[in-house]
C-alpha cells in the first residue's frame, strides 16, 4: 500500500467502520451502568448480575477466534453487515427478556455478532490507510466504541434508573439499525482479500512475543474491569441539581476515553507502542485505586473518571500496532485472538470482582486491580519492547 492520503471513498469507509463500532461499543457497555438495576429487578445477587457480563465476555472470547476462521472465505463486506445484523437480533431479545435465562441467551447470541465484526473491521480499517497511519487508523474503530461510551453508557444508564433496564438494550438496537442502515451501502465498494493462511482456527508457528503480548492484554484487562464492572455499586448519590453521580461519572469517563483515544493513535506512531502502552496502564492503576477510594466524593469522583476514561483505552491501539507488526499475513487471526484475550479478561475481572464485593466489600477491587495491573506492566517490559528492523518491515507491508 503507498504512502498517498486516502481518497474519499477510503475516508467514507473508515467513517462508516467507525459508526458501526459506535454501535457495537453500546452493545458491549450497556450493561456496565444497568447491573445494579437489573440486580434489584430479576431479584438476583450482584455478583450473580455481574455473570451477565461474564457470559458476554466470554462468548466473545470463544467466538472471535472461531469466527475468523469460519468466515476467512467470506469477503469483508458480507461479514461485517451479517455481523451487525446478529449483533441487532442479540439485543432486541434482551430488551424483551423476561428473565435471567432469557438476557442470557440474548447476550450470547449478541456477543456472536461483535466478536465477528471488530477484529475484522480493526483489520481492514489498518488496510485501508497508509502504513505511517496505523496507530491513527486503529484509534478511528476503538474511537467508535468510546464515543458510545460518552453518549450511550451515561444514556443506557440513565433509561435503565428512569424507565427500566430493557429499554436501555432498545436503545441498542436502534443503534444498532441505523449504523446498518449507513454501513451496509458503504461496503460494497471493498475489493475482496486474498483468505489468509492456516487450515484450522487454532493458529500454528505464532511468534512467543505474540504471545507475551496477549498476556499483556489479558492482565491489563482484568486489572481494570475488576473494578470497571462494579462502578454502579460503589459510585452511589447525587452530583448538583439531583443530577446521578453514576451518570454524571459514565460521561466523564466516556468523554475522557474520546479524547485520550483521539490522542493515542498519534502518541503511538510518534513514540511507538512500548512508551506508551507503559505510561498509561501505570497512570490507569492509579486512578482505578484513586475512583474506589473516592467513589462517593461528588465532583471529585467525575475528575478522576475523566482522567482514567484519558488513559483507559489508550492501551488497546499500541498492543494492537505491535501485533500487527508482528502477525503478516495472519493479521486477522492475531487481532482476533486479541479481541477474544480482551474478553477473556473482561469475563475474568468482572467474575473476580463480584467474589471480592461479596466476600471483602468494595475496597478490596483497588487491592486486586493494583496487585494485576502490577503483573501486566511486567509483562509489557518483558514483551513490548520497540520493533525490530524486520518486524517494521513487515508492519510496513501487512499483507
Amino acid at each position: 500500500m503507498t504512502s498517498s492520503p486516502p481518497d474519499a471513498r477510503t475516508k467514507l469507509i473508515i467513517s462508516a467502520l467507525t459508526i458501526a463500532a459506535f454501535a457495537i461499543g453500546l452493545d458491549t457497555f450497556v450493561i456496565i451502568g444497568a447491573l445494579d438495576v437489573i440486580s434489584r429487578d430479576l431479584a438476583i445477587s450482584t455478583g450473580a448480575a455481574g455473570w451477565i457480563i461474564s457470559i458476554y465476555a466470554l462468548c466473545y472470547a470463544v467466538f472471535a477466534p472461531l469466527n475468523a476462521w469460519m468466515f476467512k472465505a467470506m469477503s469483508g463486506h458480507n461479514v461485517q453487515i451479517l455481523s451487525v445484523s446478529i449483533f441487532i437480533i442479540g439485543n432486541l431479545i434482551c430488551a424483551i427478556a423476561p428473565n435471567f435465562l432469557t438476557l442470557a441467551a440474548g447476550r450470547v447470541i449478541s456477543a456472536y455478532g461483535a466478536a465477528m465484526f471488530t477484529p475484522s473491521a480493526t483489520a481492514l480499517a489498518a488496510e485501508l490507510l497508509p502504513p505511517a497511519r496505523k496507530g491513527f487508523a486503529l484509534s478511528l474503530i476503538f474511537g467508535g466504541m468510546t464515543v458510545s461510551q460518552v453518549a450511550g453508557a451515561p444514556a443506557t444508564s440513565w433509561i435503565a434508573d428512569a424507565i427500566g433496564w430493557r429499554f436501555s438494550f432498545g436503545f441498542v438496537v436502534i443503534a444498532g439499525l441505523l449504523a446498518l442502515i449507513i454501513f451496509a451501502p458503504m461496503m460494497s465498494g471493498i475489493a475482496a482479500k486474498a483468505p489468509e493462511r492456516g487450515n484450522g482456527p487454532i493458529s500454528k508457528g505464532l511468534s512467543k512475543t505474540i504471545y507475551g503480548i496477549l498476556s499483556v492484554t489479558l492482565f491489563v484487562v482484568v486489572s481494570e474491569f475488576i473494578v470497571y464492572s462494579y462502578v454502579s455499586v460503589f459510585i452511589v448519590g447525587s452530583l448538583l441539581a439531583g443530577v446521578p453521580l453514576l451518570s454524571a461519572t459514565l460521561f466523564a469517563y466516556g468523554f475522557g476515553a474520546v479524547t485520550g483515544n483521539a490522542a493515542c493513535g498519534v502518541l503511538t506512531d510518534r513514540f511507538g507502542p512500548y512508551k506508551v502502552v507503559i505510561a498509561v496502564v501505570g497512570a490507569q492503576l492509579i486512578l482505578l485505586v484513586g475512583l474506589v477510594a473516592f467513589g462517593q466524593h461528588g465532583a471529585l469522583t467525575v475528575l478522576i473518571a475523566f482522567f482514567w476514561g484519558n488513559v483507559s483505552y489508550m492501551y488497546l491501539v499500541p498492543i494492537q500496532h505491535r501485533l500487527l507488526g508482528l502477525a503478516g499475513d495472519r493479521s486477522k487471526l492475531v487481532l482476533a485472538m486479541n479481541s477474544s484475550t480482551t474478553f477473556t479478561g473482561i469475563a475474568i475481572g468482572a467474575f473476580l470482582g463480584g467474589i471480592l464485593v461479596e466476600t471483602n466489600g468494595v475496597a478490596s477491587l483497588a487491592a486486586a486491580s493494583l496487585l494485576i495491573g502490577l503483573i501486566g506492566i511486567g509483562l509489557a517490559v518483558a514483551f513490548m519492547r520497540d520493533a525490530a528492523p524486520a518486524e517494521t518491515a513487515t508492519a510496513a507491508c501487512p499483507r
